[in-house]
């Protein structure tokens, strides 16, 4: 990274070493694989902020994260950005443990909101400063150790299995949109053995849930038999943001599946 070093540059041109102000150098071929996959479907100027944000949560914070942080975040982030400008926010239903719990983090995750804010000309909702926080908590390099850890494997491998089954494919471990689902269910399956789900019947919730089933009614099928599943598992509710949440993750797979 550096100004200047993609201008008017083309594949296999060399750069100008002055110019360059970091380097990432990948520790393993599937972060460089997600990194490559993600550069063709995000704009540069994202993974230029996200390392403005890491650079700002590493100084406020004193800590460091892994290696995949410059990726989920960079995904997170311009996914959050595309939801905002299609009148799609999530809500963000532990907003308020995580203000409470992760109140540092939280404030890091103002400074970068508003970061991203000013760069897109855009008003985020304080829902997405939540989301943020979590993602400095799940991957800085001082965290603990999770706690049910095989509870949560379990789960996740259930849902896998129920999408594996009712469109009859086969998830490619290694396609970028299997690997946001399965970040997004892990952060779903945490929160459902950490703390209770709450209610959620505003509007914007019920909106964003009916938009999402009459656009993709198949894969909303499938987000039912999820909730079943792990209704019955956890004994745990599924909120209707988190059903759209879901059926947005698997339509993603399915479009990419169609596209082949």
């Amino acid at each position: 990274m550096g100004r200047g070093i993609g201008f008017q540059k083309h594949p296999k041109d060399q750069v100008d070493e002055t110019k360059i102000e970091k380097i990432y150098a990948p520790q393993s071929k599937s972060w460089l694989k997600n990194f490559m996959l993600l550069m063709n479907d995000i704009d540069p100027i994202y993974f230029e902020l996200t390392d403005k944000i890491i650079s700002l949560a590493m100084k406020d914070l004193h800590t460091k994260f892994n290696e995949y942080l410059l990726i989920s975040l960079t995904d997170h982030i311009h996914f959050a950005v595309y939801r905002h400008q299609h009148k799609m926010d999530i809500k963000n239903e532990i907003l308020w443990e995580i203000k409470r719990i992760y109140k540092d983090e939280f404030k890091v995750a103002l400074k970068a909101v508003s970061l991203i804010d000013k760069q897109f000309n855009i008003k985020l909702p304080e829902d997405e400063v939540g989301f943020i926080a979590i993602k400095f908590v799940e991957n800085r390099l001082d965290n603990p150790a999770r706690k049910n850890t095989e509870q949560i494997t379990d789960l996740i491998n259930g849902i896998l299995n129920i999408i594996k089954y009712q469109f009859r494919i086969t998830l490619d471990l290694d396609d970028i949109n299997y690997r946001r689902l399965v970040t997004h269910l892990e952060y779903f399956a945490q929160r459902i053995y950490s703390s209770e789900e709450k209610n959620s019947s505003n509007e914007t919730d019920i909106f964003l849930y009916q938009h999402v089933i009459k656009k993709y009614p198949a894969s909303f099928e499938c987000v039912k038999k999820i909730v079943t599943f792990v209704e019955s598992e956890t004994n745990k509710r599924v909120s209707l943001n988190e059903q759209a949440y879901l059926t947005i993750h698997i339509q993603r797979i399915l479009d990419e599946i169609s596209h082949r």
